[in-house]
């Protein structure tokens, strides 16, 4: 049977309403309003293209100066990211595919045709008799033509949806006839109408629900009626099912639970992609802070050089150093004034890479192009990593990683599309049964015999109708087997392989899982101890550069030991605030691994898939 209206909702709740209820407002579909027929034939109202970004940014600067925390930087980026705008309409696509695919049917983009020809009831009129004897009338049943070819693996779904079909017809024809016995006129020429009415509902265990009613009308130029004009009705009942291939609800609802699955993809997707893009802001903002205290170092250095060279200049003319230590003074200084530029271009380098990621027009946006990004957090490395053994990472990374979740459900949906080659494989059984009444009557042609019974309008029609005057009972079975089912069993074969090779890609992709966190911890690890080193080295060197000038200002060093150890000790800056940056990003590569970025951060799936910030 179809799904219910309370399993549909208890789905909804568990897939796809974390979907559309988290959706912005400004771009989530309108379904139409209005009377439920009416509505149903009018177009979903998809709102435009969101232009602007959010007014969070120009809050956040103050004269000319953007101060910029990493909350504030991934608060901008998520507001503000078009990956992640773009993201978030394939959300809502997922959503409406659900609805797709509980319609039933075939799949999209298949379309068929049909035409309508009147249908007279067999017997009725001259006309009537002529065309059940050809075996072209009878019944009162419709005539369905041009149905399109459906290429679709595995049987195709019944329409689950209600669907009304209403078929109204007028003709006024004329008819050259070879004899005169039966209509006793060369040419026969009649007024007819039909109606066709019929309500059908597809079943998802394979099966079709009829009811049909037909009426017709038949006024005729012809000396041999007894009845003229006449009125044919009938109501009838069908049930059918097929019993092997295309049998169930596992496989006639299997693409609604596909649907279903890749909506709930949809989502691992978008939490990839939120996840790379706040790994690339702490990414960016920690390179931004490397780069502005590089900067402060490199300045200082070069004021110191500048402030050694009117010193020495100031020794020389006091005649305490000889004037060749002005030149070593001058190339300090040209030293630490290209180091300076160096770093400059260096900054300017990274606030652009920063603008790109909080900004929606990214460089184009005025008040953010203009402003100097400063960043507020301090570049610092943890005392401590906490990390838990390797297998007890290997199970957070398993669970919370979105491709492991993305790999685990491509394999479950090739399971599913393995139970609809598999039921093609069977043959083609369907039974059928059907219960009609009919019921025909008409006006007495002045001096021809009728039957009293079946002198009347059309409601003395419909009261043999009703009564069962004329009941007709049906039952049928039907068989259909290739004597070669080649087809069948390739198919079921490529969507078996399909699945062995999603369930590899999976175990593939969890070993690699593996030793990509295992080479990370150990990276880490690393980083760390360099990091120490580092340190080390510039505490050191800070010392020494200390006793240097004591000794400088006491007479007994010399200005090309002076300026070494300067030298010395400005590497020594950079290469500490160096590592210390590869030990944040080796830290970020590997909660990123771990598929933890999101919580490490605070960041929320569904307030960033509503717009509502982290």
């Amino acid at each position: 049977m179809r799904i219910s209206p309370l399993t549909r909702c208890v789905l909804s709740c568990l897939l796809a309403a974390s979907l559309t209820a988290q959706v912005p407002v400004t771009m989530t579909p309108v379904k139409p309003q209005g009377l439920p027929f009416f509505r149903s034939y009018q177009a979903v109202t998809v709102p435009p293209v969101r232009q602007s970004a959010s007014n969070r940014v120009r809050s956040l600067i103050q004269a000319g100066n953007l101060y910029l925390t990493v909350h504030d930087a991934l608060h901008l980026a998520l507001e503000n990211n078009l990956e992640l705008e773009v993201e978030r309409y394939s959300l809502l696509a997922a959503d409406w595919a659900i609805q797709r695919a509980e319609s039933g049917g075939p799949l999209r983009g298949v379309t068929g045709a049909s035409n309508v020809s009147i249908n007279l009831g067999s017997g009725q009129g001259v006309a009537g008799s002529s065309g059940g004897s050809s075996g072209t009338g009878g019944g009162g049943s419709s005539s369905l033509a041009g149905a399109a070819l459906i290429q679709q693996i595995g049987p195709v779904t019944p329409q689950l949806d209600p669907v009304v079909t209403t078929n109204i017809s007028l003709a006024h024809q004329t008819t050259p006839l070879v004899q005169l016995v039966q209509a006793g006129v060369h040419e026969l020429v009649d007024s007819a109408r039909s109606y066709n009415w019929q309500t059908s509902q597809g079943l998802l265990s394979g099966g079709t629900v009829r009811m049909t009613y037909s009426g017709s009308y038949l006024n005729e130029a012809a000396p041999t009626d007894v009845l003229n004009p006449t009125s044919f009705v009938s109501l009838g009942v069908s049930v059918s099912q097929r019993l092997l291939a295309g049998f169930g609800e596992r496989v006639n609802g299997r693409f609604i639970r596909i649907a279903q699955r890749r909506a709930a993809g949809s989502k691992v997707t978008f939490e990839s992609r939120l996840m790379g893009l706040v790994t690339n802001v702490l990414n960016a903002y920690w390179d931004l802070s490397l780069a502005t205290n590089d900067l402060k170092y490199k300045q200082r250095n070069r004021d110191i050089a500048r402030q050694f060279l009117e010193d020495t200049r100031r020794q020389i003319a006091a005649g305490a150093v000889p004037a060749v230590d002005r030149v070593r003074a001058q190339n300090a200084l040209a030293a630490q004034e290209q180091a300076l530029t160096t770093a400059q271009n260096t900054l300017v380098q990274r606030e652009n890479s920063m603008r790109d990621l909080l900004s929606w027009h990214g460089e184009q946006d005025p008040d953010l192009a203009a402003a100097h990004i400063i960043p507020v957090d301090p570049l610092q490395v943890p005392e401590t990593d906490d990390l838990p053994p390797l297998r007890q990472l290997l199970e957070t990374a398993t669970g919370r990683r979105p491709d492991v979740g993305v790999a685990r459900m491509n394999s479950e949906i090739a399971g599913i599309t393995t139970i609809g080659s598999a039921s093609g494989l069977l043959p083609s059984l369907s039974v059928a049964a059907s219960a009609t009444n009919y019921g025909q009557t008409g006006q007495a042609v002045p001096g021809q015999s009728a039957d009293p019974y079946s002198v009347g309008g059309v409601g003395a029609a419909l009261g043999q109708m009703f009564r069962r005057n004329f009941p007709n009972e049906r039952v049928s079975v039907s068989f259909n087997a290739g004597l070669k089912n080649s087809q069948a069993q390739a198919d079921y074969a490529i969507d078996q392989l399909s699945q062995r090779q999603a369930q590899l890609s999976t175990q593939r992709l969890l070993n690699q899982l593996a030793v990509d966190i295992s080479n990370q911890v150990l990276a880490l690890q690393q980083a760390r101890t360099r990091y120490h080193s580092a340190v080390e080295s510039r505490t050191l060197l800070e010392r020494l550069l200390e006793g240097e000038e004591k000794k400088w200002l006491a007479g007994t060093s010399t200005i090309s030991s002076l300026v070494q150890a300067r030298r010395d000790l400005a590497t020594a800056q950079s290469t500490e605030l160096a590592a210390a940056a590869a030990y944040i990003h080796t830290r970020i590569g590997l909660d990123q691994n771990l598929g933890r970025t999101l919580d490490v951060n605070n960041v929320s799936v569904d307030d960033t898939i509503a717009g509502t910030g982290k």
